[in-house]
């Protein structure tokens, strides 16, 4: 019988986790520099210094993760080390009681905005992926131990775990957006952004608990540590650890297993077999398609206290995702087991894979117990700027709260922007919280061409990286100037 194994999905969860490392849903550098279209993504209050259409695709492109766990010099050295990802100790000492993950992508498959009368309107139509992750360092260490590392260590021993709260989240959908902000007065402008959405694919799992008790046996006789770590005894090492099935017999396993693994997804998803066990994972690209809708909605506004002086306020991605129940596929498990390990439960419990599904016995579960309904992941932002120089020149300061899983990512961002034409742009930031103020962020507006980073890696060990590239041509008119 084909099964699904949890070590292959809780590893490729482990290797994005450990791999990335970086945050920023759009590019904060970018928000006061009023020739860029991109500071409409922040603030839907905001208008450029004139229309624009953006490239399709790569007209405004945007890749961010964030990671509690390991900088830019931690996945050099695991590169170069050339080791496996759970022997690899550099890697193993870095982890954390509690190991985060979130990662976002952003690209307008076509986006244009221009100027009518008093107001500024703008169209996007995109895709946006989200990641969300939270393994502890429980989990690593006993995907660690049960892949085969240090087996000297653990013969003769009892290994315990009690793992919780373990959560990945992943969705894909499409957006299509319209958005309008107008000039109030001269000093108050407000603007916000209506958005469908358009479910393509979701896949959570949620390990709730996960207790696992079990004695190893002792090494075979006249098989000692040290013959193991000396190389000496070559068939025990051939055999990758594993001891023979009659070295188990009389040891003591049982678990506690309480987890769901959810996918929504047109043309595919889990599939089960005639006992209800899961049995594979299908996935036809071409039967792909809407899995679920959705609504949200941006609101923004900017206000100029002095002449020199302007803050704003924007709120976005207030909105839910309603998945489709024909989508669903729900894989549930909840029980123990306790057993003494014979010749007869072997297999079952200690051959093959360790952490193979059908050891814990996911069945299919009724997609009406599944959570249908997702929030999308709000994002608050209040930002003043200080403008010198006739305009051409400003200073500001920004604050952004994300409301992610499983846990809100906060930034704190200082930037300073050179504007003297629509043309060309540039603008330097410092962004301390997330990067631990171990880089800077850079953005420059060179005619159609954009680019920029929040997170530009300086120092030993930077936590934080992110990347926007766009392409966009000016269209219409200039903003109007304001005769109140």
């Amino acid at each position: 019988m084909k099964k699904v194994k949890c070590k292959r999905v809780l590893l490729a969860a482990g290797l994005v986790l450990l791999a990335t490392a970086a945050q920023a849903q759009y590019l904060r550098t970018s928000y006061f520099m009023e020739g860029a279209s991109t500071r409409l993504q922040m603030n839907p209050g905001l208008q450029p210094t004139r229309g624009y259409f953006n490239f399709p695709v790569i007209g405004s492109l945007n890749v961010s993760a964030s990671s509690n766990v390991l900088g830019t010099g931690d996945i050099i050295d695991v590169l170069d080390g050339g080791e496996d990802l759970f022997t690899n100790n550099k890697l193993f000492d870095r982890l954390k009681d509690e190991n985060n993950l979130n990662v976002n992508f952003n690209t307008d498959i076509l986006s244009f905005g221009w100027y009518h009368g008093k107001g500024f309107w703008s169209v996007n139509v995109g895709l946006r992926m989200d990641v969300g992750a939270s393994l502890s360092g429980d989990m690593f260490k006993m995907m660690r131990n049960m892949n085969g590392f240090a087996i000297e260590d653990l013969a003769g021993t009892q290994q315990k775990y009690n793992i919780a709260n373990q959560k990945l989240n992943v969705s894909a959908y499409a957006e299509v957006g319209l958005g309008y902000s107008r000039q109030i007065t001269d000093k108050l402008t407000i603007g916000g952004r209506v958005k469908v959405l358009l479910g393509l694919a979701r896949a959570e799992m949620k390990i709730n608990k996960f207790d696992v008790d079990l004695g190893i046996p002792a090494l075979p006789t006249g098989i000692d540590s040290d013959d193991i770590t000396s190389g000496n005894y070559s068939d025990y090492i051939s055999r990758a650890g594993e001891f023979r099935p009659e070295d188990w017999y009389g040891s003591h396993y049982s678990y506690a297993a309480d987890a769901s693994i959810t996918t929504t997804l047109k043309g595919g998803g889990m599939t089960f077999d005639n006992t209800g066990m899961i049995d594979d994972f299908d996935l036809d690209a071409g039967d792909l398609g809407i899995a679920g809708t959705g609504f949200g909605i941006d609101l923004g506004a900017s206000y100029k206290v002095w002449d020199n002086l302007t803050v704003s306020a924007a709120v976005l991605d207030l909105g839910f995702l309603k998945w489709k129940e024909s989508a669903t596929t729900i894989a549930t498990v909840e029980g123990s087991e306790n057993v003494t390990i014979d010749s007869q439960n072997y297999d079952k419990y200690i051959g093959g894979d360790f952490l193979s599904l059908e050891r814990f016995d996911f069945a299919e579960g009724d997609p009406k117990e599944a959570d249908l309904k997702t929030r999308l992941a709000s994002t608050i932002l209040l930002a003043g700027e200080y403008a010198l120089l006739n305009n051409k020149l400003s200073v500001g300061a920004m604050y952004t709260s994300r409301f992610v899983q499983p846990k809100t990512l906060n930034e704190l961002t200082f930037s300073a922007t050179l504007r003297p034409s629509n043309a060309l742009n540039l603008a330097v930031s410092y962004s301390p919280i997330q990067a631990a103020g171990k880089s800077l962020g850079v953005a420059l507006k060179l005619g159609p061409l954009f680019v920029g980073t929040d997170y530009m890696f300086f120092g030993k060990n930077s936590r934080s990286v992110n990347a926007f590239f766009g392409f966009s041509f000016p269209m219409g008119g200039k903003k109007p100037v304001s005769n109140d």
